[in-house]
């Protein structure tokens, strides 16, 4: 067995479909600690997209999963009364024509990380895979409401073994 490992090779922020504003230091793989903060009453988002996964490798692919890094922490000044945030890490498998989520959490008020992961088919195209994240605060009258998140190593694992059943290993 082989593990394959494809990262996204361009980012877009703020997300054109999303809208908002831009997230920290966009990188191919993630972006830098971001944080999202509205006052008084209204939403404030930021946004980024990732596209650009290589092709699948060679060999007979035995499973795929698409893992994407995060730390959250966030506040509400009301403790979620009139106030609210929100991640969402969605991903894409059709090039961005439908979206499923990764994670998707709210009222946040202590930090936390981990990993989001998700199985696809051992014959997805690897390049229609796309991932988003959204940062969300929302408030009322005389409240406030903050998100700060990190995205980092965003990838596809890929494991394979070639004709011969002999493991192959690459990093790309």
């Amino acid at each position: 067995m082989a593990l394959t490992v494809r990262q996204t090779t361009s980012n877009t922020t703020p997300d054109p479909a999303q809208g908002g504003n831009a997230v920290t230091g966009a990188t191919n793989t993630g972006h830098a600690s971001t944080t999202t903060t509205q006052g008084g009453v209204g939403t404030a988002s930021k946004t980024c997209l990732w596209t650009g996964f290589a092709a699948a490798p060679s060999g007979t692919i035995t499973s795929v999963t698409l893992k994407v890094d995060w730390i959250q922490n966030g506040s509400l000044s009301d403790g979620g009364v009139s106030t609210s945030n929100r991640l969402v890490i969605g991903y894409s498998i059709n090039g961005g024509g439908a979206w499923l989520t990764l994670r998707d959490v709210t009222q946040i008020e202590s930090s936390s990380s981990g990993t989001s992961s998700v199985a696809l088919s051992t014959s997805q195209n690897l390049t229609q895979v796309r991932v988003r994240d959204s940062l969300e605060a929302s408030s009322g009258v005389g409240e406030s409401a903050t998100i700060t998140v990190t995205i980092s190593g965003i990838r596809i694992e890929v494991v394979t073994v070639d004709a011969s059943g002999r493991a192959v290993v690459a990093v790309m």
